[in-house]
């Protein structure tokens, strides 16, 4: 009989109480799987999108465990596993099911977790730090002459761009929710803070930068996206990267909302892009899950950076496991910076 373990599951999309706890068998690795004893998993909008049925990636695969990262301690390794033993600390990525207490994952989403970390900061690194170094380098093909224009600054993925870009030289204005984030994005890199509870985003923008900015990144959606694209300069590049204003804070489907912020959402000319010179893309991380050469290849880097003190550590918000419906409710409100992490 296979051994059980515990699992956080959404049956059917829903509200809070969709989140149960349930006892589920675990299989032993497979060949290349490695099982890991978790001892924390990170916490990200898109586990939100999951419970509520609105992930295109999760369609079609409920009864789901969400979560996409993941630390903790290796049970065991399948076949043909050299990198890794029973007893090794790690961290790492997947798609799906990261809120477990065991978990089988293929060993090139794993990596050992570096001297000096916590699991809390090994399960909080990968969806972060993978998704603003791609979305820097890979997509945005940043210079260090580039100003920069960073929308949610405070959450998780916003200070580990801060972090990036404040490491590459860059001059960044980062747009936060509320003055008690402020200090957070001055700490994690910002030059200029714009906080749009307490002022006009683009009037402020406009007085720091009047030309332009070469590169904004904003997971908004439709509440910002046009002002965002209206304030790139000539060669500028918009980067999407999310749609969190869409979401509702009472952790209910709210579809009159949803309907009137896919209206709101702007469609890009191909006539406005070549004449002004502007750059739109979009991308998902979750989709990118095949190319297990570039993840490694950017979390190579990152881990090097890491290594030499260029990336301070993550504001970090701890949950015990029980207490995930808790956690999805304070990412929705809008007021939590930095990462949120359930520990087992």
């Amino acid at each position: 009989m296979s051994p059980m373990r515990r699992q956080i599951i959404v049956e059917r999309p829903g509200p809070h109480r969709a989140l149960m706890i349930k006892e589920t068998p675990i299989d032993p690795p497979g060949a290349g799987q490695v099982q890991v004893r978790v001892a924390a998993c990170g916490i990200n909008f898109a586990d939100i999108a999951v419970r509520l049925g609105l992930y295109g990636a999760a369609k079609g695969l409920y009864p789901l465990c969400p979560g996409l990262e993941f630390s903790g301690v290796v049970n065991e390794v399948g076949q043909g596993v050299e990198e890794f033993k029973p007893g090794d600390k790690v961290f790492g990525a997947t798609r799906f099911g990261g809120y477990s207490t065991i978990i089988n994952c293929p060993s090139e989403y794993l990596w050992p977790l570096p001297q000096g970390w916590n699991f809390e900061r090994g399960a909080t690194f990968p969806v972060a730090y993978l998704t603003a170094y791609y979305a820097l380098h890979e997509v945005g093909h940043l210079k260090p002459s580039d100003k920069v224009l960073v929308h949610s600054a405070a959450g998780g993925v916003g200070t580990a761009l801060l972090h990036l870009l404040r490491l590459n030289g860059n001059m960044v204005v980062g747009v936060v929710g509320s003055g008690r984030k402020k200090d957070p994005a001055a700490r994690a890199g910002a030059d200029h803070i714009i906080d749009k509870s307490a002022e006009d985003i683009w009037k402020k923008a406009e007085e720091i930068n009047p030309e332009g900015y070469d590169l904004i990144l904003d997971a908004n959606g439709a509440s910002t996206l046009m002002g965002s694209f209206s304030h790139l300069r000539p060669t500028g590049r918009l980067l999407i990267y999310g749609f969190a204003s869409m979401f509702s804070s009472s952790g209910k489907k709210n579809l009159p909302k949803l309907m009137w912020y896919y209206l709101k959402t702007p469609r890009f000319s191909p006539f406005d892009l070549t004449s002004q010179n502007k750059t739109v893309a979009g991308f998902n991380l979750i989709y990118l899950f095949e190319h297990v050469a570039l993840f490694r290849d950017i979390m190579r880097q990152l881990v090097r950076w890491d290594a030499k003190g260029l990336l301070p550590p993550m504001p970090v918000t701890s949950y015990p496991f029980e207490e995930v419906a808790k956690a999805h409710k304070d990412l929705e409100s809008g007021n939590t910076v930095g990462k949120l992490v359930l520990t087992v």
